[in-house]
């Protein structure tokens, strides 16, 4: 499994992709806004809908933080967040909306996306979120509970360009300040991430 060092916002982190002779061949870089589209593309790897969304026909926010692992000099996964008021039980909670892990099927199974996810749960932490949410396909959601997210069981909504819609995706939870979870509703407050 891989691991990182810890850093400031903006800074590189090493990772340890548990290789034996102990090198560390993996960086993690953070950045402002959504991600270079040469590197999306990289780890796209030709796929048409990587992330199995596409036919759900969302519009999606942009985010505002990235996260690139990179070995080799090439992107081999990534990960982005935002920062937003977001309404649980129709009370105002700061929120990170993480979205678009994604690590390249060549790099699979070596913690790499394991390693972003908690990352970006300590950035989103020195940013004063309260809670992290994600969106996921229900395939995800056994990786996502083994990280400590939370499902909800209630209804989430967020905006689209023709209204308000309920989330075909299932909802998961980080907290981060020993809030309870809702338990009437969710609303993103926006597009979803």
């Amino acid at each position: 499994m891989a691991t990182a060092t810890a850093g400031p916002a903006g800074a590189e982190h090493l990772l340890d992709d548990g290789g034996n002779d102990g090198r560390t061949d993996l960086q993690l870089i953070h950045a402002q806004g959504p991600g270079s589209p040469d590197d999306r593309a990289a780890l796209h790897d030709g796929l048409p809908d990587p992330f199995g969304v596409d036919g759900l026909g969302l519009v999606w926010a942009d985010r505002q933080h990235s996260l690139t692992a990179v070995s080799g000099g090439r992107p081999v996964a990534s990960a982005g967040w935002l920062l937003r008021d977001i309404a649980f039980d129709g009370s105002r909670r700061r929120t990170a909306g993480l979205g678009g892990v994604l690590v390249h099927p060549a790099h699979r199974g070596r913690g790499i996306a394991r390693t972003l996810i908690s990352v970006a749960v300590e950035h989103a932490r020195a940013a004063g979120a309260e809670t992290m949410v994600l969106l996921c396909r229900p395939e995800l959601v056994p990786l996502r509970t083994q990280l400590g997210w939370s499902r909800l069981a209630v209804p989430v909504t967020f905006q689209q360009p023709d209204g308000v819609r309920t989330s075909p995706l299932t909802t998961m939870v980080f907290d981060l300040t020993g809030l309870p979870l809702p338990t009437v509703s969710v609303d993103l407050r926006g597009l979803p991430f």
